[in-house]
């Protein structure tokens, strides 16, 4: 199989466009989607860049050193599960290192005193939850405190109709609202800008990116996520491109519509009494979170 723009051998051939790429070009077909959203919503200034050690935030930092307007400030937060969060945070200062970027660190369980697990037995939650929670909040917590213009996470295409296609199914319509690439932050409220670079980009993409880039990252799943119902959902969506090419492309645009046309009265954001961060409620989720691990 040859490259569509050259004579070498392509990689990957991205079924939506009906084009198979050699390294070079996949390399600047990858870089350009991310280019899109940046021209788009006039992303620039300093961007801290929530890095799991996972591919696509690996993915998503070494793209985002090709764009000069923005400022990089690479952190990585250990949720404090064995193992597998010790060897995700060298990979996360591995990857930082061949960059010549500082990596902050923030530890969960030494900074509120417990890791995930423990927090999620205490409060009888499922771990992914629970984690999900944990990770939102540090991530714009961090962000806020560096006083950064924008939060980049690694949400992929592939992520983006999981996501919004599981809050469907459970009738978590509030919940199914923000699925821009890019979602403007409310300083009012100490919330930081959303940037989802990867958001034209499918899982396997940023597979192929990582690898024919050579790029740092682990395979291994979280020993808390095994059975999540999410995970097969997932796997699911990712196949629905062998039936249409354009099919998760359609899927994200046609929820943008639905979302547009929304009309959601949720209760009135304010800042949370505990720790002063955005919330619906009186105290957010997270400090329900802490203080119920003391019960």
């Amino acid at each position: 199989m040859k490259c569509s723009n050259c004579s070498r051998d392509a990689i990957i051939t991205v079924k939506w466009k009906e084009k198979s790429y050699c390294e070079e070009h996949f390399k600047n077909y990858f870089l350009g989607q991310v280019r899109k959203i940046i021209d788009k919503y006039g992303v620039k200034g300093e961007v801290a860049v929530a890095i799991s050690g996972g591919k696509d935030s690996s993915a998503m930092l070494e793209a985002l050193t090709h764009f000069r307007e923005i400022e990089l400030r690479p952190f990585y937060i250990d949720l404090g599960i064995e193992d597998y969060s010790m060897k995700l945070k060298d990979i996360a200062k591995k990857l930082t290192e061949s960059y010549g970027l500082p990596l902050d660190i923030i530890d969960l369980q030494k900074e509120y005193g417990k890791g995930v697990s423990e927090l999620s037995e205490k409060s009888k939650g499922a771990p992914c939850s629970v984690c999900g929670t944990v990770k939102r909040y540090l991530m714009n917590r961090y962000a806020h405190e560096i006083s950064a213009d924008y939060l980049a996470t690694g949400h992929n295409l592939s992520d983006m109709v999981t996501f919004a296609l599981n809050n469907l199914i459970n009738v978590q319509l509030s919940s199914f609202r923000g699925i821009k690439p890019v979602l403007p932050g409310d300083q009012k409220f100490n919330l930081v800008s959303r940037f989802r670079p990867l958001y034209f980009l499918r899982d396997r993409e940023t597979l192929v990116y990582v690898l024919s880039n050579n790029i740092p990252f682990s395979q291994d799943e979280c020993p808390l996520s095994s059975g999540a119902p999410t995970l097969k959902l997932k796997s699911w969506v990712m196949r629905l491109e062998d039936y249409n090419p354009r099919a998760l492309l359609n899927l994200l645009n046609s929820f943008s519509k639905i979302e547009e046309k929304m009309e959601i009265k949720d209760g009135e954001l304010r800042k949370c009494e505990v720790c002063g961060y955005a919330t619906s409620t009186r105290v957010c989720k997270f400090c329900r979170l802490l203080r119920r691990k003391t019960h």
